[in-house]
């Protein structure tokens, strides 16, 4: 087939994939507009087929530069677990306490993640203030229930490496600290025992068992090594991004600094930045955290058909011209669906990060803009609000409108039809969507996943 009648029979599925941002793009303020450079360097991630779980008590327990190395340096699927969402911390901004204080927090994670690249989980257990021992944490959380909480998590995101910030030992220094490496530890376990919360099964999810957990040791003074350093994992994550022009310290200051009402703002830093991995259970690595995972789009079924176009897209990619590798990204498109479909247990929750990851590439490499208006700033269950949706063509390649829609909380809203071709740059079209109802799925769902 020729690159021109490629070109055209891609182009309808082009405008789908963006239809199916214009949903998310309906709940922010101002759809992202990634540059050549950050375009280039979600390109290179889409390559890496791995995933790792940091996992802690609260928000600002993170190491935002390793996560940032991880997902930013790594290319790998990365998330943070916090248990809870902060609410008996303190409040340097405001009178918020309690449950106020968590969405304040919640807000402020998610806008971390945002920076660093990694994406963010929770779970029911409620920070009810200092405490000195997870016994205490337990009787207040519940452990069965908290436990269900992290394995459900574990089954959903299916991580190859979990990652403790805290040891089991008390160093921590709080309660909350220690009961989350505890729970980390037995989540591993529980997780792949499908006798362990059987009824998570029955929602779909299945058992997983990670390569590996270890602890990340303390170095808080990071030119002084830790004890025993020479018998643990070394990892550097300082290293410069010359695409992104900073380092992973670097972003991890401006990460932290979302942490405003803990007064958690850091001074950047540049150079060599070693972290320490202690082995705890599975598989013990002797070089790197990945030991033993295959990091690549042949760990599944069909994948060998993914990466050969995702190496020619990465390998073809201009900058002056980014629309040229669309193509090799929508045939990539087509061939991760597939490959998600084969599986037996259902949808792969690391190919489907990597699809609406791609969504975004071949986004900006249209150069199409997508965004939805609504006509009220709020809608209540049952209610309706008008919402148009405006696209315009900025490359030129060839792109139809096939139709417009949107969904929330997973529910499709009606959707309008209006078959036109937007060739030229700067072509553009609206349209306007009546009768779009606000839900109140999953408004109550304790386990939230979010960028």
């Amino acid at each position: 087939m020729t690159e021109a009648k490629t070109r055209r029979a891609a182009a309808p599925l082009l405008l789908l994939i963006a239809l199916l941002l214009a949903a998310t793009t309906a709940r922010a303020q101002k759809p992202a507009q990634p540059d050549a450079a950050q375009t280039q360097a979600a390109l290179r991630t889409l390559s890496v087929a791995g995933s790792v779980l940091y996992v802690a008590a609260h928000p600002d327990d993170e190491n935002t530069a390793l996560l940032a190395y991880l997902a930013r340096g790594r290319g790998v699927r990365t998330a943070y677990l916090s248990l809870t969402r902060g609410d008996g911390g303190q409040n340097i901004l405001g009178s918020e306490k309690g449950a106020l204080l968590g969405l304040v927090r919640t807000q402020e994670l998610l806008a971390a993640r945002r920076v660093d690249g990694a994406e963010q989980f929770f779970t029911r257990a409620i920070d009810f203030g200092f405490t000195r021992s997870p016994e205490e944490t337990f009787r207040f959380w519940g452990h069965d229930a908290a436990l269900s909480d992290v394995v459900r998590v574990v089954r959903l995101f299916r991580p190859d490496v979990i990652i403790a910030r805290f040891p089991t030992t008390g160093e921590g220094g709080h309660g909350q600290h220690t009961a989350s490496a505890v729970l980390a530890g037995e989540a591993f376990d529980a997780a792949a025992d499908p006798a362990r919360f059987p009824e998570q099964l029955k929602e779909g999810l299945r058992p997983w068992r990670a390569k590996r957990l270890v602890w990340n040791v303390f170095n808080f003074r990071s030119a002084d090594p830790p004890k025993d350093a020479e018998r643990v994992l070394s990892v550097d994550v300082g290293g410069y991004d010359p695409l992104l022009g900073r380092s992973y310290t670097e972003i991890a200051a401006e990460s932290r600094t979302k942490h405003m009402s803990q007064a958690q703002g850091t001074p950047e830093r540049r150079g060599p930045a070693p972290n320490y991995f202690a082995h705890l259970k599975g598989e013990p690595a002797t070089r790197d955290l990945f030991d033993g995972v295959d990091l690549t789009w042949r760990r599944y079924a069909g994948g060998e058909t993914v990466a050969p176009l995702l190496e020619e897209a990465a390998r073809k990619f201009d900058p002056a011209r980014p629309q040229a590798v669309l193509p090799q990204l929508l045939a990539s498109y087509r061939e991760m669906e597939k490959v998600s479909r084969r599986d037996e247990a259902g949808r792969v929750p690391l190919v489907e990060a990597k699809r609406e990851a791609l969504r975004g590439v071949i986004l900006a490499c249209a150069g199409l803009w997508v965004e939805a208006t609504a006509a009220e700033p709020y809608v209540v269950p049952g209610g309706e609000v008008k919402v148009t949706t405006t696209l315009v063509n900025r490359s030129d390649f060839p792109v139809r409108l096939e139709t417009v829609g949107a969904s929330s909380a997973g529910v499709d809203l009606p959707r309008r039809a209006g078959p036109r071709t937007l060739q030229s740059p700067a072509a553009g079209a609206r349209r306007r969507a009546r009768g779009a109802r606000g839900t109140d799925a999953a408004r109550h769902a304790p386990l939230r996943r979010s960028r």
